[in-house]
């Protein structure tokens, strides 16, 4: 998972949500109403709903969640079977695909003691904060502050199925496959050829897993980044700064 950015939606369509927020909130039975209204979806405002989260998905409209499959459902991170006022909330929205969605996340909702989700919104906060990426093995734990794991890392994981094999292989294949890419740029913006150049940043920039990207970078900065990455890529990042801000 990566931070994301959330972009503004039209005042018409934030006034069609708010709406059908005052629906819901008026109906006898909230959580068949907003149920039932969310089954109507053939609107304009959908429309620019999923365009813009889209525009803000990773990649090539890659999931939210697990940055590998393509994103195909508007998730609820407040789910609304159980939080039907925020059914028609554009904070609520996420884009994630039908595996996250459906058949990981669900209706699982672990809340703390105070009420305040215990899941990572990556539209609110930023991952690393709350988890650390093993680059070696493409795994994710949960982040350590004072010899106490953050659960919100750990319930993140368990929760969107970030622990999957499938996933940690991707991450593992992201990692070695970034560094080629980055020689490859360095060897055509040196040829002159900027058209392949710019091709290969593309590439980088939709691949799967960008968060891998992310850490990348992290590294490539730290004291230690000789210990993961190749010198001629540290190179490279020296020559090129602008790298630093392809995401």
């Amino acid at each position: 998972m990566k931070k994301l950015n959330r972009e503004p939606l039209s005042a018409p369509t934030l006034a069609f949500l708010a709406a059908r927020t005052q629906q819901v909130l008026a109906a006898a039975d909230p959580k068949e109403a907003a149920l039932r209204l969310w089954k109507q979806q053939g609107t304009q405002a959908f429309e620019e709903i999923r365009a813009t989260l889209g525009s803000m998905t990773t990649g090539r409209q890659r999931c939210m969640y697990c940055e590998d499959s393509a994103a195909t459902d508007i998730e609820h991170f407040w789910p609304k079977s159980k939080f039907p006022d925020q059914a028609f909330t554009w904070s609520n929205y996420l884009l994630a695909c039908s595996g996250c969605n459906s058949n990981h996340k669900r209706e699982q909702f672990p809340l703390d003691a105070a009420g305040a989700p215990l899941l990572i919104d990556p539209t609110v906060e930023d991952p690393r904060e709350h988890l650390v990426l093993s680059v070696r093995t493409g795994k994710y734990r949960p982040r350590t502050r004072g010899g106490q794991e953050s659960l919100k890392g750990q319930k993140s994981i368990e929760v969107f199925g970030l622990d999957r094999d499938i996933l940690e292989k991707g991450r593992q294949d992201a990692w070695n496959t970034i560094p080629a890419l980055v020689l490859r740029y360095d060897e055509f913006c040196a040829r002159g050829d900027w058209a392949r150049a710019i091709e290969t940043q593309r590439t980088l920039c939709r691949f799967p897993f960008a968060s891998v990207f992310v850490w990348f970078l992290d590294i490539a900065s730290a004291p230690y980044a000789a210990t993961f990455i190749d010198e001629r890529c540290l190179a490279v990042l020296d020559t090129y700064p602008d790298i630093k801000h392809w995401l």
